[in-house]
């Protein structure tokens, strides 16, 4: 008698979470029980201390804690000198992974005291990952780290070392909902990756590097990238539907359409796609956005001749919005993981609440 296998794991409960919630047949995601449409009006911040110690900020402590964060984004001399010595071939991931086991997570300040101490090394340790894409994306695109003035926010410290100059308050907060959106979404293969590492005992940093390792496949973090270079090779809208049909029938992926999870609309791309249309209108992006929406339409009606039903995911439209900002990319992935750091880390933390080892079997089918 052979045993059902089941290796993507689907539909097989692996553990509970109180940290996000998926409802794939309706459509719905939440974080601690809040909506995401909700989610995506407050400030990062906010959401972050909501995800990571499911504690609730008025405007005046998430303030206080984005200047926290905003503060322990920076390197410290040695950690600068080993991001100088490293190739500028590196994928950002590669950098990611490589420098999470060893970056230094001592506060320069103590944590603010409406969050649970115990934290802070961990949010510092999550902290420094925009930090590290922030100064490799100067080292290779500039040559040298931007030099940043007094007084950014985290999320604008980001884009301001992007574009080298102060962003709009309209492009932070589009920049700040991308991130909301994507910080935490139950166990996707990044996150269990983390929880794997953390059922061995493993410190934070290894099981973020687990999970940093996870996000960097194209099968899971790597789709935003994958959209754009596809709009890019159909080259105008009015070609997509010929695409889309030569694709299906050579069984070709098209990226970022449908989802594991959702078989109705994935909210986050319902949140996203108009912010998309939005920032890429009047631009050098426009074609891209509407060779994209062109793709959707195309996929949809190729699904409906079989009575089926398919929407864009979050990482479908999530390219344009980044390009838009002025982020190349090669980055999209990497400030991908320097939003879900914060999941992870929430993951962690649940987790080693009640640890046991993770250790599934397998059926022999050898000699």
């Amino acid at each position: 008698m052979t045993t059902e296998i089941n290796i993507g794991l689907e539909g097989v409960l692996v553990g509970t979470t109180a940290i996000s919630n998926v409802e794939g047949d309706i459509g719905r995601l939440s974080y601690r029980g809040q909506s995401i449409e909700d989610l995506s009006r407050q400030s990062l911040a906010a959401v972050i201390a909501l995800v990571v110690a499911d504690v609730s900020l008025d405007e005046e402590q998430a303030k206080t804690l984005d200047g926290w964060l905003a503060q322990e984004s920076e390197l410290s001399p040695v950690e600068l000198r080993v991001l100088e010595q490293l190739g500028r071939q590196l994928h950002p991931m590669a950098v990611l992974q490589a420098l999470a086991p060893i970056v230094d997570t001592k506060a320069k300040t103590p944590l603010p005291d409406f969050l649970p101490a115990q934290l802070e090394s961990a949010l510092v340790l999550a902290a420094k990952q925009s930090a590290l894409v922030r100064v490799w994306h100067n080292l290779t695109q500039f040559g040298a780290v931007v030099e940043l003035p007094a007084g950014l926010g985290f999320a604008e410290k980001l884009l301001y070392a992007f574009n080298r100059s102060e962003p709009s308050a309209h492009a932070v907060r589009a920049f700040e909902t991308v991130q909301i959106l994507q910080m935490d979404h139950s166990f996707n293969a990044g996150t269990f990756a983390g929880r794997v590492v953390a059922s061995t005992k493993a410190v934070l940093a290894a099981s973020i590097g687990g999970s940093l390792g996870a996000l960097s496949g194209p099968l899971h973090g790597g789709a935003d990238e994958a959209a754009v270079k596809m709009a890019r090779d159909i080259g105008a809208p009015e070609r997509a539907a010929d695409w889309v049909a030569s694709a299906l029938a050579n069984k070709v992926k098209i990226m970022g359409m449908g989802h594991r999870e959702y078989r109705r609309l994935d909210p986050r791309a319902g949140i996203l796609k108009p912010m998309a249309r939005q920032f890429c209108e009047g631009t050098q992006y426009q074609q891209l956005m509407e060779t994209l929406v062109a793709v959707e339409e195309a996929c949809q009606a190729e699904f409906g001749k079989k009575g089926k039903e398919i929407h864009a995911n979050l990482e479908f439209y999530k390219g344009a919005v980044y390009l838009a900002l002025g982020i190349p990319e090669q980055f999209f992935t990497a400030l991908f993981a320097c939003s879900r750091v914060f999941g992870w880390t929430a993951h962690f933390f649940e987790f080693n609440q009640d640890p046991r080892l993770i250790r599934p079997r397998a059926q022999y089918n050898g000699k």
